[in-house]
């Protein structure tokens, strides 16, 4: 067999893992944990204060580069809404479609929870462009075109999931499905690697800056790095070498590592913004 070709498997059976398969999982639970604390971040920052009718406390989120709300701007702000909410919902909905479980022991909320997250990630990155090419603050350099690129991907991938799907080519789904999850949740990467590389920095006493060398590359590392990771997964997965599995797995296991901490250093900031302990604006 291939190391490029899965074993060919049906919805309701479950195919035997491989090592690679149980990193792969390692790195899926600690990126739920942190996508439920992304889906609480905008619980608290956009979806409460948009239930209590003060949408002018979105503008207080310290990761914000323009205000979300301007006087008159009703299709901005609405589009802003659209594009913030819906995110915390697809950090939580793609994941779900990657557990095993859920996919192969409740088929039907697998379909329908895809359809919906689907349906939202297309809408989302629709909205994206609208706030990035309509709303006046076109990308001005190379590394500001990511966001653009990455829901060029983001559109591409859903147009390969779906047909997939439908044909019932499920290998095929399985791997633009992955990739579909990991572009849409490039906005959660950005962040925690982000704050992860801040900490570090600033542990070791280097200064950073925001139009630096790294975020300057995590722009577009966000989302190319997490494909990076998902090919290197399905090339090791089932191969025919065990001490390639190994190497994949062990590739896995470490970003697993990383976006742990990359979680607990986006959380504690959370929290503290929650508290009131970092100044907003």
């Amino acid at each position: 067999m291939s190391e490029f070709q899965a074993p060919n498997t049906f919805p309701d059976a479950l195919p035997n893992p491989t090592v690679t398969d149980y990193a792969a999982g390692g790195w899926l639970v600690t990126a739920l944990l942190g996508q439920f604390g992304f889906f609480i971040y905008i619980l608290v920052f956009y979806a409460f204060p948009a239930v209590a009718g003060n949408l002018e406390a979105w503008n207080d989120n310290v990761l914000l580069n323009q205000p979300p709300v301007e006087e008159g701007k009703y299709a901005d702000t609405f589009a802003f809404g659209l594009h913030a909410l819906g995110a915390g919902l697809i950090s939580v909905m793609g994941g779900l479609q990657l557990l095993p479980l859920l996919r192969h022991r409740m088929p039907t909320f697998h379909r329908w929870n895809g359809r919906l997250f689907v349906l939202l990630v297309v809408a989302l990155t629709l909205s994206g462009y609208y706030l990035t090419w309509a709303r006046g603050s076109q990308p001005k350099s190379t590394s500001e075109l990511g966001t653009s690129v990455n829901g060029l991907l983001i559109l591409t991938f859903a147009a390969l999931a779906v047909p997939a799907a439908i044909y019932r080519r499920f290998d095929d789904h399985e791997r633009w499905a992955i990739r579909l999850y990991l572009v849409s949740n490039a906005q959660w990467f950005l962040r925690i690697g982000g704050f992860g590389y801040f900490l570090i920095a600033r542990s070791l006493g280097a200064e950073v800056a925001f139009d630096g060398w790294f975020f300057q590359f995590w722009v577009w590392g966000c989302f190319l790095v997490p494909i990076a990771m998902a090919e290197l997964y399905f090339r090791t997965r089932y191969a025919g070498t065990l001490a390639i599995r190994w190497i994949g797995a062990a590739a896995l296991a470490l970003g697993a590592v990383l976006t742990l901490f990359g979680n607990f250093v986006f959380s504690s900031f959370t929290v503290q913004l929650i508290q009131g302990n970092v100044a907003a604006g």
